[in-house]
This record gives structure tokens, sequence and C-alpha cells, in this order.
């Protein structure tokens, strides 16, 4: 299929001033499907979908939920697993239109989407909003440096709850070279903090999409490298893909270069930079091809 012709993109948008970002999709539910499903509000809810899309109506619905999570299986038998963390004021509603466009081709992986908790913003003056950690402010000027003062309580919470999906995922018998984390934005810093802090197993690798690395400012050097504060003895093993646009004047494109700079120094030898010159604070075509190719190589069939 030409890139023409797919179906709309997920793009992540500023909404108004406040520049409040999250993956943004054309497709709305829909009622037609033969997917079965079942839900629960303390685990979330898991469905195997139709292998056409959109989703049935509960799925989109649950999917806005806060605290919960929404995991896709795949179109074969589950051999791994994605856990793909929205951005902030996002949603996994916003993140099923790209898992419906790489699911048939990535057919034993499934996609777990969490739900971030509702916090009251201070970047948003107060206002209650989805999100992983706060943050002082959204818009910055250009060429401004990485936050120096960032919210590492929440931070922490959220590393804790990553790291229990990917306990899940270990309990449910899936390897840990067999399940990757990805994240856009927030959800890229989310990801690597809890990439970076994992001790149960070698994961597959992390993708980092539009972000950075928080808590860059507590990097110390040891010995002939430096150290994260919440870097874990084997991290720096880890494959990583970054994917930034250029034009992105929201987590700026320098953040991606000093982070990757940092990663290298932090001893991370297998590591993707891929540059989109014209490419603002979204996904765009090119960078889904690229994150088809890298995750069908991470995640092959088995």
């Amino acid at each position: 299929m030409s890139k023409a012709a797919r179906s709309p993109k997920l793009r992540w948008i500023a909404l108004g001033a406040l520049a409040v970002f999250g993956l943004y999709h054309l497709a709305g539910p829909s009622s037609s499907s033969s997917s079965s499903t079942s839900s629960s509000p303390a685990s979330g809810l898991a469905f195997a979908a139709a292998d056409e899309t959109p989703f049935p109506d509960e799925v989109w619905a649950h999917a806005k939920d806060p605290e919960t999570d929404v995991e896709v299986l795949g179109v074969g038998r589950h051999s791994a697993t994605i856990i793909f963390i929205h951005g902030l004021g996002g949603n996994a509603e916003i993140v099923l239109p790209l898992v419906a466009r790489l699911r048939p081709k990535l057919w034993q992986v499934a996609w777990v989407l969490p739900n971030s908790p509702q916090l009251a913003f201070t970047g948003a003056q107060g206002e209650t909003m989805s999100a992983w950690f706060d943050m002082d402010e959204l818009l910055l000027p250009d060429h401004a440096p990485m936050p120096k003062r960032e919210d590492e309580k929440r931070m922490r919470a959220a590393v804790d709850r990553i790291h229990g999906l990917i306990q899940k995922e270990l309990d449910r018998g899936i390897d840990p070279d067999r399940i990757v984390l990805a994240g856009f934005s927030q959800g890229c810093a989310t990801t690597l903090l809890s990439g970076l802090s994992w001790s149960g197993g070698k994961l597959g690798g992390l993708m980092c999409l539009s972000g950075w690395l928080p808590m860059a400012y507590d990097i110390k050097k040891q010995g002939s490298s430096e150290k994260h504060p919440m870097q874990s003895a084997h991290a720096n093993e880890l494959p990583v893909f970054w994917g930034h646009g250029a034009a992105d004047k929201v987590i700026q494109y320098q953040w991606a270069e000093e982070s990757i700079g940092h990663l290298t120094k932090m001893g991370f030898k297998d590591v993707q930079f891929h540059t989109y010159p014209e490419l603002v604070h979204w996904v765009g075509d090119d960078e889904e091809d690229d994150m088809l190719a890298w995750f069908s190589k991470m995640l092959p069939q088995t």
C-alpha cells in the first residue's frame, strides 16, 4: 500500500496554547466487529482484535479510562510483547490506530497500552490531565536546556507501574528478550527510566520517540564511563531506537542529541538514531516504516 493510501496517521499535536500533546487519530470507533472482549476494572481489557479495523466500541471506551491497561492480542501465537507508553494528554485510545496498522505485520506480538493517572498539571496552570509525571513548563524557548528540576517521585511511580506490566508478561511465559518498551515524549522518558532500572533479565529493547533522558543532571562519572542514578548493572546492553523530528519545538531536537550523548557515555553501544528533517512533534510515515523494521528485527517470528 502506498503511503498516500494509508489510514489517517497518528499525529502528535499541541492542544491550544498549552501544547498538551498526544497521538492523534482521525478514525473513530465503529460498532461493527467480531472481536471477543472481556473487561475488568482492576486488570484492564484484553481482547483478540479482528483482522479489520477499527476496534469495537467497548475497546475505544475502555481505552480512555485512567490507570487501566488495554491489551491487543497478536494474530498468531503470543510470543512477544510491546508495551507502548503514551505521552502527555494522551491515552491508550490514541495509540490503537498505530497498533491496528502494525499488528498484522508483527503477528506474534501482543500490545499492552497502559493509561496514565490524571494529574493536576503545573505547566497547564493546574489543569487536570493524563500525565505520567508533572512538569513546570510546556512551552520553552528555542535552545532551552534539558530540565534540571523534575517530578522524580511520580517518575519512579510510573516506572514501578511499567515494571509491574513487564513482570506480568514474564509470568505469562514471555521471555524478557521478547519484551520491548516503547513510548512517545513523556512516554519516551518513562520508557527510558523503566528500561534503565529493570534488573529482571535483558529486555528486547527500548523505542524512544521524540523524548529525552530524565534525571540527566544526576549522571555521575564512574571510572571510564558515566552512570545514571536509575541505571542497573547491564542496562547499557539494551538496543535503543531513537526517532526525533529536527523541527520539533515541543521536545527539542537538541534534547535528543544530548540524551543520546549521555547514553553513549553510559556504555550504550546499540543505539539507532533516526532524524526526520521536517518532522515536528508527531510520528510520520517514514518514522513508522523505520519503527516497523526495528520491531521486526528485535521481535522476529518464532
